[in-house]
């Protein structure tokens, strides 16, 4: 079992513990995590909430990540975050709450091995070096992000996982290794005498947390998937102000690798489509998160999601050439000038790239297989000091990323 002075002492040096529990007779197994050059992550959350005592609904959160490996091990992409989905009358695509940038790093040996926000526990797994028997356990540690407010301040805890291999099973039709662990989350950790004791550098509204979490693991060994997670969660936490919040239920994580041809084939035909209608003012490039179809200098009415007139042509051009690709998800990210206050910009820059998705519904993609983000003035393409350059940076980006 976990205990507190566990935590304590365990060392971020990678050591493990390994220890066979089964019969010499029975068949080992050399497990490794297969790299793909392209990878999309999707950490779903389901979470019953409590505050103070009183049950206070429903948590559901998504966050999914396209990445691509840059060099090495290293995978380079963004993640995006999904609250519950709000669906009205005027509901015509996903709102994306908040995107970030993200490095990753895998090994054959170690899922996510460098600290990010993103999937929620970093460096899974530190598999043995030796074959594993079924029934072998180790302990390896981790760090895992609390973000119970949702509010992009996530408290990075240490935790110690123990493991066990259970084996070698069918999943989703095909043979799967499949691992369990456990662990305990405990904040705040005492001071310690050991030089290697993990240092939590963290200034928030978190006082404390205590939970257990349960964890089934798939390592499919061929095809597509590269490992299935399901952790199930129970955890309390305590705040600055004297809060008391409970979450049970439980989170999903899948790890698939994403053919690189698709992405080449995807680019491709958009960019002969558009050299075919010789369409102006659009570039396509390919991304870490996907292909990207830039919409340069669009004309709104000032300050408003509307169109103006001329517009309509190159739109209709760019669903055309959209056509080819309808079978992928597509991203919609506005953009605007930096005029006027931030929230104005942010504000602006989503209702446009919500025009711009419901055109494309209008033409016959699903609502369900588009999502939008506005981004402001944040990331300017070019001077905002002229016209020419603030006229620039009223674009709109659609991302074409696989599924």
């Amino acid at each position: 079992m976990y205990t507190r002075t566990k935590a304590l002492a365990f060392s971020l040096l990678l050591a493990f513990q390994f220890v066979s529990q089964t019969p010499a007779e029975e068949s080992s197994s050399a497990i490794t995590l297969r790299l793909p050059e392209r990878i999309r992550i999707s950490e779903r959350s389901n979470l019953s909430t409590r505050e103070n005592g009183r049950y206070a609904g429903l948590l559901n959160r998504q966050v999914t990540g396209y990445l691509t490996r840059d060099k090495g091990e290293e995978y380079d992409g963004r993640f995006f975050l999904y609250e519950q989905v709000r669906r009205d009358m005027q509901q015509i695509a996903r709102p994306v709450d908040r995107s970030i940038e993200s490095t990753l790093r895998m090994t054959a040996t170690t899922i996510f091995e460098d600290a990010s926000s993103y999937p929620s526990i970093q460096h899974l797994l530190d598999l043995p070096a030796a074959n594993l028997l079924p029934g072998a356990r180790w302990q390896a540690p981790a760090w895992i992000s609390i973000d119970p407010r949702r509010d992009a301040n996530p408290l990075r805890l240490p935790v110690l996982i123990e493991y066990h291999f259970a084996g070698t099973e069918d999943w989703n039709g095909a043979p799967a290794y499949r691992v369990e662990a456990q662990f305990a989350t405990r904040y705040p950790i005492p001071p310690s005498d050991d030089p290697n004791a993990p240092v939590v550098d963290y200034v928030g509204e978190i006082a404390s947390v205590r939970g257990s979490h349960r964890l089934t693991i798939m390592l499919p060994q061929s095809g597509d998937s590269v490992a299935f997670l399901r952790d199930q969660i129970q955890e309390q936490y305590r705040f600055s102000d004297g809060t008391e919040l409970v979450h049970e239920g439980h989170t999903l994580l899948f790890l698939n690798g994403l053919r690189v041809e698709d992405q080449d084939r995807i680019a491709r035909e958009v960019e002969q489509s558009i050299a075919s209608d010789a369409i102006e003012g659009v570039s396509v490039e390919r991304t870490n998160t996907g292909v990207r179809l830039t919409i340069d200098s669009l004309q709104f009415l000032p300050d408003q999601a509307v169109l103006l007139p001329g517009e309509r042509p190159r739109l209709e051009s760019i669903a055309s050439a959209l056509k080819r690709v309808e079978e992928s998800r597509f991203l919609v990210v506005g953009h605007t000038a930096d005029v006027g206050s931030t929230e104005s910009q942010l504000r602006l820059s989503v209702e446009r790239a919500g025009l711009i998705a419901s055109e494309r519904a209008a033409r016959g993609v699903s609502p369900d297989a588009i999502d939008v983000e506005g981004r402001g003035g944040s990331e300017p393409a070019a001077s905002n000091a002229t016209e020419a350059g603030r006229a620039l940076n009223r674009r709109v980006e659609i991302y074409i990323v696989e599924e």
